[in-house]
């Protein structure tokens, strides 16, 4: 039988139709299918599923909630060109990509965002829902998706950008 262990610091409740998770960083409500779970000696068990790979789905989920309440999740950005730099004013994530103007992105209210003090080139992303932190750094990365001629743009944090060749002169 499929097991997930739940932290200390993690409490569940569920009725017929939600999941409730509460943690140190807050809860997550969700709409629950038709599972039954049991909670035994911190062990969360699912019940009455058909087959065994929509346990293992189940159990991917509810991981990603309890990891969620708990520690959080966080992605990183890094701005890569001369002038990109990134700010918050007033609830809003200010970028500065080399366009005519700036760009305003408004935070929202379950996403914490963060810049770097030096020179504002790296955003910090966090929130307890990973679906919900990876949307918010893909809309941030579409303001200016990196180039692949100069490699400038907003890249991952750790993002390798193979970069093409131009044209040239044969010489």
């Amino acid at each position: 039988m499929l097991s997930l262990l739940v932290p200390s610091n993690v409490s569940l409740e569920w009725g017929d139709n939600f999941l409730k998770v509460i943690g140190p960083l807050g809860y997550i409500i969700k709409h629950k299918n038709k599972i039954s779970l049991a909670l035994k000696n911190n062990r969360l068990y699912i019940l009455d599923v058909e087959s065994n790979e929509k346990k293992h789905f189940y159990l991917t989920l509810l991981r990603a909630l309890i990891i969620g309440v708990s520690k959080g999740y966080r992605q990183k950005l890094k701005l890569v060109g001369v002038g990109y730099k990134a700010s918050i004013k007033d609830k809003n994530l200010v970028l500065k990509l080399g366009f005519s103007h700036e760009i305003i992105y408004p935070i929202p209210e379950d996403i914490s965002i963060q810049c770097s003090k030096n020179k504002g080139i790296l955003i910090l992303v966090t929130g307890k829902e990973f679906f919900r932190v990876c949307q918010v750094i893909s809309e941030i990365r579409s303001y200016r998706k990196p180039d692949v001629y100069k490699g400038k743009g907003i890249h991952y944090y750790k993002e390798k950008i193979i970069l093409k060749k131009g044209k040239r002169e044969n010489k």
